[in-house]
């Protein structure tokens, strides 16, 4: 049986956001009991307001290059790498205070979130964690993605991406037992990408505005106009599968299932979670 946790000690990490552009600090705080759950507080704002990190809280509209979460009109930008670090370490509460709207993209990837939170070890409370599982499948489509979920004992994932474009034709991988070593190695260091004719659309619509070539992976027809090199050949779907962990946890506990994800997208990632929780049961 395993306990729920929570992190052993503060730790913060600070930089500039993504989409916003600004200058942000996250602390990373121990929660103070079990179930509850991860939650961000705007510490810049009156009565520094809290948001609890769930899938009923996402803002779809807003969830185009970044998962986005608010209530009562109180918005937190691009957590899903933040979520993600959560999920894959076994965290299941936590308090992250931020002084702005949008979290650090630091290098583009999961890592120094991730390096963070296993510097501040983790607690254990003396309560029982639960999963969401399934006992039939779950079908998910919309446009060119499909999302299925399927009965398991752990969790899995098998995730594909495809675009027309000379550099990005095709990628696939499957994982499973995600352990902290694992997420560590394989997936917390793959960065975000982009394709170079998309930044003067993405700023146009107020995204991107933090972006560069120190924090994004950008691909042109003829290759990458980073000097540094991929971190791995499959980068782009191990990316996919670091954001894809992330928004699952917005169903609020982590999830056993075997998971197949054809073309995933925030959006979409969502609307599977609200589909996923209409079939799954709560199992210790």
């Amino acid at each position: 049986m395993i306990k729920q946790t929570t992190i052993n000690s503060e730790i913060s990490v600070e930089g500039i956001g993504l989409h916003t552009g600004n200058k942000s600090i996250v602390v990373f705080k121990p929660a103070p009991f079990a179930n509850h759950g991860i939650k961000f507080i705007r510490t810049d704002l009156k009565n520094k307001p809290v948001v609890e990190a769930i899938w009923s809280n996402a803002a779809f509209g807003l969830a185009v290059r970044g998962t986005v979460i608010e209530k009562d009109e109180v918005r937190i930008h691009t957590i899903e790498h933040i979520m993600s670090c959560a999920f894959a370490l076994g965290i299941d509460n936590l308090i992250v205070d931020i002084n702005n709207s949008e979290p650090p993209i630091l290098d583009g990837s999961a890592r120094h979130f991730a390096e963070a939170l296993s510097e501040a070890g983790i607690k254990e409370f003396d309560i029982l964690r639960e999963f969401y599982i399934l006992n039939e499948p779950v079908i998910f489509e919309a446009g060119k993605t499909k999302i299925s979920a399927f009965p398991s004992n752990e969790l899995a994932i098998e995730c594909s991406i495809s675009f027309s474009h000379p550099q990005v034709k095709f990628q696939s991988k499957s994982i499973k037992n995600i352990s902290q070593d694992f997420y560590l190695k394989e997936l917390a260091c793959a960065k975000t990408f982009c394709f170079d004719y998309e930044i003067e659309a993405l700023q146009s619509k107020g995204l991107a505005r933090g972006g560069s070539l120190e924090n994004a992976i950008v691909i042109s027809p003829n290759g990458i106009h980073n000097k540094e090199p991929l971190r791995y050949e499959d980068e782009f779907v191990r990316h996919k599968i670091l954001d894809l962990l992330g928004d699952l946890y917005l169903a609020g506990k982590p999830i056993k299932a075997r998971i197949s994800a054809d073309k995933p997208g925030h959006q979409n990632n969502i609307r599977f979670v609200k589909e996923f929780l209409k079939k799954a049961i709560v199992e210790k």
